[in-house]
């Protein structure tokens, strides 16, 4: 369990990195946004992640607390604090799905380089880090309840709606109207 720990401690905490990084840039868009749809859609992601936030707070020091016990008994079903633990992994583990996703739709807006550039290495490692805990909780539940079953594993069952295309399709507009011609009305 020890391993699992130190594995969970090191991506919650790049975890915590990036949502601060990716609030940072929320921030200015929602203060200068352009209409009310824009400012309620971008302050309701940065809601999100602010709370998700605040969870890490307090999940990241009980990882470490956890990663430092001597005694192996105190991960057991029946401590209490441990059982907190992995409920609380369990929520981020949501979280970080979430955070692939508002992160796909931020990838929508920010099509300058820098920004864009950002996003896709946040998006890459939070992807990898939502498939590897996804993992080893299922490890880690299966060890001591033989008869667990994810409620939420459907999300992934047969599609993984995060994963990216293997070929990625790029889309591209004109920035010119078209107009009639006499081939197009043919």
């Amino acid at each position: 369990m020890k391993e699992e720990l130190k594995i969970f401690f090191k991506i919650f905490t790049t975890t915590k990195d990036a949502i601060e990084k990716f609030m940072n840039m929320l921030n200015p868009v929602i203060q200068n946004a352009s209409d009310d749809h824009e400012r309620l859609y971008y302050h309701h992601i940065y809601e999100e992640e602010e709370q998700r936030l605040s969870r890490l707070v307090e999940l990241i020091p009980l990882i470490s607390k956890f990663e430092q016990e001597k005694d192996e008994k105190d991960f057991t079903p029946t401590n209490n604090e441990f059982n907190r633990l992995l409920q609380e992994l369990n929520l981020e583990k949501f979280g970080l799905h979430n955070f692939v996703e508002h992160l796909d739709l931020a990838l929508f807006r920010f099509t300058d380089t820098e920004r864009s550039t950002l996003l896709n290495e946040l998006r890459v490692v939070s992807y990898r880090d939502y498939q590897q805990v996804k993992e080893l909780l299922n490890e880690i539940n299966t060890r001591f309840d033989h008869d667990y079953v994810d409620p939420h594993a459907h999300h992934d069952e047969h599609h993984d709606h995060l994963a990216r295309p293997v070929s990625p399709t790029v889309v591209t507009q004109s920035k010119r109207k078209k107009g009639f011609t006499v081939g197009s009305l043919l």
